[in-house]
């Protein structure tokens, strides 16, 4: 019997009901949880479990919980549940009947913790977690909805029942928001679900009551642990060299790894750090939407959007396999949007992020699929791609461009390109088929890749030329410096480590350092890579040298102010966003200042309504009514506005200085940029 760590006498109500969605009318023993508190579910309690309208913590001990015409674990009424694993956990739903391994319903939470194992499946048309659904398109206020799901530590396996997600919504059910900060997760969908987002949505030949788009893989975000995402319980081969394997796999699934099952668009999905590998299939993305449709009528063009964030020290794997061995069934980006659908919304890879995208025939490994379009046959184009200065990417296409060229706004740094044409984009690349090993260039190294079998086009980027872990510690005449950083912010170094202002740090004289501005946490005062702050997309060099070779610079500055920024004992150079720091000067310091480095930003809203708060994920976490805050250049910020705490629009904020006409027309320069919601 379950027990109650905080009474002796057992809480538990035990009741004998009829399943609703039982295929017959046979009567199960239910556990009932209906009060606050610390539970322990465990090898002997195998009947299912009602949780509801509580805030309890249920430890799951070496428990198997199996249900007949039912979910096996429902957490319903508002809960809001911490799941403890320990021991090896097996958690089932029924395969005849609707339902989950665990369901969460609408308005309820669920957090798992510790280190144990949980394998858990879901029922038919349910997930393993999340949500059930059914066999009919139907309105979007009469759809079953999905509560929260937070993923912190533990093992956990999730294997979908039919076209449900591993991890998400069941079939023809909108996900709502799924976040993972640690543990190791692999998660398969079945039949048209994704791994982790939402189940099938709709087909092609969608009905009157969901066109393709009209269904929605939520927000999905993801701060740490390794978590392994696919279409199949079949593709379970995560190695992305191994494409050809993939294929034979065979899966016959229209779902993306990550984002949109069949039909379903994947309107944000962010990944900040962790490890991800994520795998779809048969026209679904690796990260992105599900397979759409080529016919305009089953197409919902206001609804249907991908929009995808990778960025912090995220190490991301995205694989597209083919599917029936038919090329023709083929063509979901790696990363971006699925077969069949218009648009390949935008994609943001920043900051130190490490990714591999590796498509399969007909389609971009990064942007919008080539291979169908839906819209009077126009080609897909992706909105927007965006990838970074600090990037290492590796992208590499069977049969279309590595990277989609075609984008309608597309901002990358040729300066971290190899120097050869076949690297690039790959419209007119020499087939690379069948080799073990290619080595792409770059200026800042060299790397030796090994190209997916019937490999057409291959684009990479290397963000930092290759260490010796045997090399010996660089030696050299050291002295401090001492860090200066406004409130609020601090200075991460390429090699991890963050410094906040007044805080000095030992340094090489002659040596390059490479370091990014962020914005700390206003709640502990931190930057981390678990979520804390923002890190800025801007790249920026600092070397430390002697007082003969900084007057030099200094006498050049003079020559070329509109190239030269002097600040006393600093010389910034505008063009190769380099800081020389003269190390024999009486206070010698990293001075980083306003619109060179960071902008003040004030938030405002239209007529002065000050009935109304500003919020930004991962700064501040309670919304002010009056917000201004430092923020790192070159980022785009989400920025919310919330109304009495209730969020009322969302913004994204590119961060730029205050320059006016340029950043050497000093009169127009201020020390804030201001931003209005009307």
């Amino acid at each position: 019997m379950m027990k109650r760590m905080i009474s002796l006498v057992l809480a538990l109500l035990l009741l004998v009901a009829a399943v609703p969605l039982a295929a017959s009318a046979e009567e199960a023993v239910i556990s009932v949880i209906n009060e606050d508190g610390n539970y322990i579910i465990g090898p002997e309690d195998r009947d299912p479990v009602d949780i509801d309208g509580v805030n309890a913590t249920v430890t799951l001990s070496n428990a198997g919980v199996f249900a007949t015409g039912r979910s096996a674990i429902v957490v319903k009424g508002g809960s809001d549940v911490t799941f403890v694993l320990e021991g090896y956990n097996t958690v089932e739903g029924d395969s005849n009947a609707y339902s989950c391994g665990i369901e969460v319903e609408y308005g309820s939470k669920v957090t798992f913790e510790g280190e144990g194992t949980l394998n858990v499946t879901g029922g038919l048309w349910g997930a393993a977690i999340g949500s059930y659904g059914t066999s009919i398109n139907i309105a979007p206020e009469d759809r079953v909805k999905v509560g929260e799901i937070t993923i912190n530590s533990g093992n956990i396996n999730a294997f979908a029942g039919r076209r449900g997600a591993g991890i998400g919504s069941g079939y023809h059910v909108d996900n709502n928001l799924i976040t993972i900060n640690g543990g190791i997760i692999h998660a398969y969908g079945n039949e048209c679900g994704a791994g982790i987002g939402t189940g099938y949505g709709t087909s092609g030949g969608a009905d009157q009551w969901a066109r393709t788009g009209d269904y929605s893989a939520g927000r999905i975000v993801i701060n740490g642990g390794e978590v392994y995402a696919s279409t199949s319980w079949d593709q379970n081969n995560f190695d992305y060299s191994d494409l050809a394997a993939l294929n034979s796999k065979d899966p016959t699934t229209f779902a993306a790894g990550i984002g949109g099952g069949y039909g379903s668009s994947a309107p944000d999905i962010e990944i900040n750090g962790g490890k991800v590998v994520a795998i779809g299939s048969c026209g679904g993305a690796g990260i992105g939407g599900g397979r759409g449709t080529s016919k305009l009528k089953n197409y919902n063009p206001d609804t249907y959007s991908v929009n995808i964030k990778i960025g912090g020290n995220a190490d991301v794997t995205a694989i597209t396999a083919n599917s029936r061995s038919n090329e023709y069934n083929s063509g979901g980006a790696a990363i971006g949007s699925g077969r069949g659908t218009h648009t390949g919304g935008t994609i943001e890879i920043t900051g130190n992020a490490k990714v591999k995208a590796i498509s399969a025939t007909q389609a971009p490994a990064i942007g919008a699929s080539k291979q169908k379009s839906p819209v009077d046959g126009a080609i897909p184009v992706a909105d927007s791609i965006v990838i970074g200065d600090n990037v290492d990417l590796y992208a590499v296409s069977a049969g279309s461009y590595a990277v989609d060229k075609d984008a309608a706004s597309l901002s990358i740094s040729p300066d971290y390109f190899g120097s050869s044409d076949r690297w690039f984009f790959g419209e007119e690349a020499v087939a690379i088929a069948d080799v073990a090993s290619v080595k792409a260039e770059s200026p800042k190294g060299e790397k030796m890749y090994t190209a997916p079998t019937g490999s057409v086009s291959l684009w990479s980027r290397i963000n930092a030329a290759p260490v010796d872990p045997e090399e010996p510690e660089e030696e050299g005449e050291k002295v401090g410096i001492r860090i200066d950083a406004p409130l609020k912010m601090a200075v991460a170094f390429e090699d991890g480590t963050v410094y906040y202002g007044g805080e000095m740090k030992e340094v090489v004289v002659g040596k390059e350092y490479l370091f990014q501005m962020c914005s700390v946490n206003w709640d502990n005062g931190v930057y981390d890579e678990e979520g804390n702050g923002i890190r800025g997309t801007v790249v920026y060099r600092m070397e430390v040298v002697h007082q003969n070779d900084f007057n030099e610079l200094a006498a050049a500055a003079k020559e070329d102010p509109e190239r030269y920024t002097v600040k006393g004992i600093d010389i910034i150079d505008n063009v190769e966003k380099k800081i020389i720091v003269n190390c024999d000067a009486s206070d010698t310091h990293l001075e980083t200042d306003v619109n060179n480095f960071f902008m003040a930003y004030r938030f405002h809203f239209a007529g002065e309504d000050y009935d109304k708060q500003t919020g930004i994920d991962q700064v501040i976490n309670t919304p002010l009514e009056s917000l201004s805050v430092n923020l790192p250049l070159g980022s785009t910020i989400t920025c919310n506005a919330y109304n009495s705490y209730v969020k009322v629009g969302s913004a994204d904020v590119f961060i730029t200085n205050n320059s006016g006409e340029g950043i050497y027309d000093d009169e127009l320069l201020t020390s804030v940029n201001d931003f209005t919601w009307e």
